[in-house]
């Protein structure tokens, strides 16, 4: 297949990519927000983040496994079904409880369908624009992730939840739709090299890459589980909220769309800039008492993750043998479920037992460990020529 074809293909799967994240995305981090309608306390929070993290975790190992065993095309159309269909259990459920358990299955979707789309990018993508293909896979679900939020605050707050979900199942629709419409059956990703070939072992050398990601990881998993709550505590209104992390996540998009330049710049450079611009927002965030003092912060978070991500992936993406891709990504995806299920859990027993404020001077500390793990990834590659 050419690479014209190709690139035709990817456009189309940006445009899934960005309808599914928008429905996944907003509804993971409004659920913190639909929670305290429940009477949540931080650690409920972080109890249910961290449960969704640790579904999230499993199955992105899981995922990785079979999307190098089988049609990758049929996976990715049937993960998304199942993403819609999550989107309408939670307006069954009807106390904490219930809600916490139907986040689990919400962190058995997103695994499954962030593990095959980012192997679906670097497989489509002709090997002369992996960097670029990975840089727009990223800005799409972004996409998703800046518009959500603010228009899901704004119809949680019009016309309620129950219409908020329904909403964001039936975006999640429109993927399906595309996909077997526009991309099934236009291109077929089986495995072609035989899986006897292929040895975890080959995935040692990205260990310290995978190890770089875990402090990122257990900031992002507060500031998806913990931050939108502490703002509903403090008085924001749903939809103020949903604006602020529309904001951060469109400043993520900006950094995303800098990823070849950040690249080029340096891989070690990002991640050292990256890990200041995130010690800098826990710091901002625990002075937070209003809108601006909360989104100020959050912007400095938006360019610190938005390097962090697309750079790291990058450096991934780029090492890992073709026969072992959909393992990769599992993999670096699960580093993101274990961060993202210990933050959370440890972060809500926190900021219960002392403060919120406690909570982010240790993220801080965490947000700076980023830096050595970082300098040990790289330096053979790359800090010779910093």
């Amino acid at each position: 297949m050419d690479d014209k074809t190709r690139l035709g293909i990817l456009r189309m799967l940006y445009t899934t990519i960005f309808f599914t994240s928008t429905g996944l995305g907003t509804c993971t981090f409004l659920l913190p927000v639909y929670a305290e309608t429940f009477g949540a306390t931080y650690s409920d929070l972080g109890l249910m983040g961290a449960i969704g993290n640790v579904v999230y975790t499993v199955i992105t190992l899981v995922c990785g496994y079979t999307l190098d065993r089988y049609e990758k095309i049929k996976l990715y159309a049937g993960f998304t079904v199942f993403g819609a269909v999550i989107m309408i259990l939670f307006l069954i459920a009807n106390n904490l409880t219930e809600l916490i358990l139907v986040r689990g299955l919400l962190g058995l979707a997103s695994a499954s369908f962030w593990v095959s789309a980012s192997t679906l990018t670097a497989e489509i993508s002709p090997i002369s624009e992996v960097t670029k293909s990975l840089g727009r896979y990223n800005l799409a679900w972004i996409l998703g992730f800046t518009i959500g939020p603010y228009m899901g605050g704004i119809i949680s707050n019009k016309y309620g939840y129950d219409v908020f979900f329904l909403a964001s199942s039936g975006i999640i629709i429109l993927s399906v739709l595309l996909i077997i419409s526009k991309i099934y059956g236009k291109i077929k990703l089986s495995r072609v090299i035989s899986q006897e070939k292929a040895k975890l072992t080959e995935l040692k050398k990205l260990s310290l890459s995978y190890l770089t990601l875990l402090p990122f990881t257990m900031v992002l998993g507060i500031y998806m589980a913990i931050i939108p709550g502490h703002m509903k505590v403090i008085g924001l209104s749903t939809s103020l909220i949903g604006l602020i992390l529309t904001i951060t996540n469109g400043v993520r998009g900006i950094a995303f769309l800098n990823v070849e330049r950040f690249v080029n710049w340096s891989t070690w450079r990002g991640i050292f800039m990256a890990s200041i611009f995130l010690a800098i927002s826990m710091y901002l965030v625990s002075l937070g008492k209003d809108a601006v003092s909360f989104a100020v912060p959050l912007v400095f978070y938006g360019i610190g993750s938005g390097i962090m991500t697309p750079v790291v992936l990058d450096f991934i993406s780029k090492r890992t043998p073709q026969k072992l891709r959909g393992t990769a990504m599992g993999v670096h995806e699960g580093v993101y479920g274990v961060g993202m299920f210990f933050g959370p859990l440890i972060g809500g027993a926190i900021a219960d037992k002392y403060s919120p404020m406690s909570l982010y001077s240790i993220l801080i500390v965490v947000s700076l460990i980023i830096i050595p793990f970082g300098f040990l990834m790289t330096h053979d590659l790359e800090i010779k020529n910093y």
